[in-house]
């Protein structure tokens, strides 16, 4: 665990938070080989094909869908998401050419990706707009006003976006988020935050967009031992169906559209 702390120490304090984010994630990428430490155990992986099949569900109803993967870091839930839904042209973009560039190694064979570095808060990839923009743990690392109003620009009128980020009534991530010293021990950047559903449904709401929903999901912790994960998956998915229990699950499924009018989309206070 001491990498991590080294690697927190390089942050500049009069840098801007992406930037503290991208020196992060290059200085991780070149020591770990990985953005997040939970995203390679068996119930890691088991999470991220559980996320990729939330997706093919999605895409369910689009001939050759356009989507946007944003932070797509070094390519494991982008390499889930090409085995689930072969037929997409999928963009991965990051700000860390280090992540891209094991990404990039990762998903070689695939020849319906492509990755590019972009920092969205000032420009948009160039394929924009989407059919779907989705991302993986990746906005609860960002500014939600100032991004939010980017995040909508890049999916097409009548598009999608869907997100897999964490739940702040989760315990364990409440815990993580607000006792920094914690925090640092699991990897956590000093700008990265989590969700509270309903002011997120709120947030996404202002911002203009429609069939907006914010549902607890995942009691399958990354750290859960090989032989326990079909029954601990087994039993989450029970727990998911209970009206006050499922609030405390470890992760939030954001679903939204963006209208079909050209109205513009408002920002959020």
């Amino acid at each position: 665990m001491k990498v991590f702390a080294n690697l927190l120490s390089r942050h500049r304090p009069d840098t801007g938070f992406q930037f503290v984010e991208r020196d992060y994630f290059d200085a991780l990428a070149e020591q770990q080989q990985d953005s997040w430490w939970g995203s390679h155990t068996r119930a890691g992986l088991r999470r991220l094909e559980r996320r990729a099949r939330v997706v093919r569900e999605i895409l369910a109803a689009l001939h050759a869908p356009r989507v946007l993967e944003i932070g797509c870091g070094t390519g494991a839930f982008t390499e889930a998401l090409l085995h689930t839904v072969p037929g997409m042209c999928l963009w991965g973009c990051d700000i860390s050419h280090k992540s891209l560039a094991i990404a990039r190694r990762r998903c070689a064979a695939f020849e319906n990706v492509t990755f590019e570095m972009v920092d969205l808060l000032s420009e948009s990839p160039p394929a924009a707009p989407f059919d779907v923009v989705l991302g993986n743990s990746v906005v609860h690392h960002l500014h939600l006003p100032a991004f939010l109003p980017r995040l909508v620009a890049l999916v097409r009128p009548g598009g999608r976006l869907l997100f897999f980020e964490p739940n702040m009534l989760n315990p364990h991530i409440a815990v993580e988020k607000n006792v920094r010293f914690i925090g640092r021990l699991l990897q956590n950047t000093p700008n990265e935050t989590a969700f509270f559903r309903r002011g997120l449904s709120r947030a996404l709401v202002a911002a203009g967009l429609v069939d907006v929903s914010v549902t607890p999901f995942d009691f399958l912790h990354p750290l859960t031992p090989g032989p326990m994960v079909g029954a601990v998956e087994h039993v989450g998915r029970l727990l998911e169906r209970m009206p006050m229990v499922r609030e405390i699950a470890g992760s939030l499924i954001i679903r939204a559209t963006r209208p079909p009018s050209e109205f513009p989309c408002s920002g959020i206070a």
